[in-house]
This record gives C-alpha cells, sequence and structure tokens, in this order.
C-alpha cells in the first residue's frame, strides 16, 4: 500500500471527469507529476526509490524515468506518474532522477489519451481517500498591463483546513484546491 498526498483543483470535478470526493470512498485514477528542480542523478542516494511528503502536494522524490516521448514523460518513484510535456533533454528510459515533486490527479490527458499512446504503461491505481485538506492560504489580486484583475495565492507557506468531503462548486467559491491523503491499494483492471 502506498500513501501519497495528490492534489486536485475544483475546475477538475466541475468538468464532470470525477464526482466530488469524500473521506473514505474509493475511486480509480492515474498520478499526474509537475517537476519542480527535478534533476538526473549518476547514482541513487538510497537503496530503493525515495517519496517523501513535504506539504500540500508536493513530495521529494528519487527514481528513474520510465519513458520519454516527444510530448510525455513517465517516471517510477515507487510509484509511476506522468507528465505531459516535453521531457528534459537528459530523460531518457533509465535515467536516475531525484528531486521536488507536485503530484495530482489526471485532469483527463491520461484517461482520454495518453493511455492508448504505444509504450505507455498502465498507470491507473485504485485509491482509498483517507483524509481530506482544503486549502485555505489567501488570494491575492493584482492586475496585468492591459488592467485585468488576476487572482493568485499569496506567496507564503499554504494552509489548509480538514473536510470530510469535497464541494467543488461551492468551496473557495469555485475556485478550490484540495489535497487527498490517499492510500493506492492495487492496480485497477
Amino acid at each position: 500500500m502506498r500513501s501519497l498526498h495528490i492534489g486536485v483543483d475544483a475546475w477538475i470535478i466541475q468538468d464532470g471527469n470525477y464526482g466530488d470526493f469524500e473521506v473514505g470512498g474509493s475511486h480509480r485514477f492515474a498520478v499526474e507529476f509537475s517537476p519542480h528542480e527535478v534533476v538526473a542523478i549518476d547514482a541513487p542516494t538510497s537503496a530503493g526509490c525515495v517519496l517523501r511528503h513535504v506539504g500540500g502536494a508536493l513530495h521529494e522524490i528519487e527514481g528513474a524515468v520510465v519513458r520519454a516521448a516527444p510530448n510525455d514523460w513517465v517516471i517510477d518513484f515507487g510509484m509511476r506518474a506522468f507528465q505531459e510535456a516535453r521531457p528534459p533533454e537528459w530523460a531518457r528510459p533509465g535515467v536516475l532522477l531525484r528531486g521536488v515533486v507536485y503530484l495530482g490527479i489526471d485532469p483527463f490527458f491520461y484517461f482520454e489519451r495518453l493511455k492508448n499512446e504505444p509504450g505507455m504503461p498502465d498507470l491507473f491505481l485504485e485509491w482509498t481517500i483517507r483524509r481530506i485538506c482544503l486549502e485555505t492560504t489567501p488570494w491575492v489580486e493584482s492586475r496585468d498591463a492591459s488592467g485585468r484583475i488576476l487572482r493568485a495565492r499569496a506567496d507564503r507557506d499554504p494552509t489548509f483546513v480538514e473536510v470530510p468531503k469535497t464541494d467543488a462548486w461551492n468551496d473557495d467559491g469555485g475556485h478550490a484546491h484540495y489535497v487527498l491523503e490517499c492510500d493506492a491499494t492495487e492496480p485497477a483492471n
């Protein structure tokens, strides 16, 4: 069993790709990663893969590249996750890596398209939700060069409050970000 903190934005639920989540519920999905400071390494620093929760949906990882296609790549750090983006130049299958990644629920990229790509591994897992945290970091408004109002979270450590379920249409005015603490039980078939 693998336990992860996986992010999900309200729009992913609002798009109808998933229903609202609740503590104790089980769901089948793939995990997407967004790299922060991920680099190739020559040798691992430990005997196996590394997966360490940093905060929110951020994790320190150490693992290897499993797939590197022109517009997507898959990494393995004790579990597999994908990113639909051009991989770094150094990313080739077997290359070791280390860094920090944001882990999120696949919005639709994998289950609608990528799962059918030649050579793409099966990334679906069955997840049980143990805890749900709603981000409460304040929003800050600014204006861009043309005067449009932009909203972004305050540049500070994020804050969260525990909730029993998501309410994507109402929490945080419909702009909620959640972190699901969940366990992968077994590959979904």
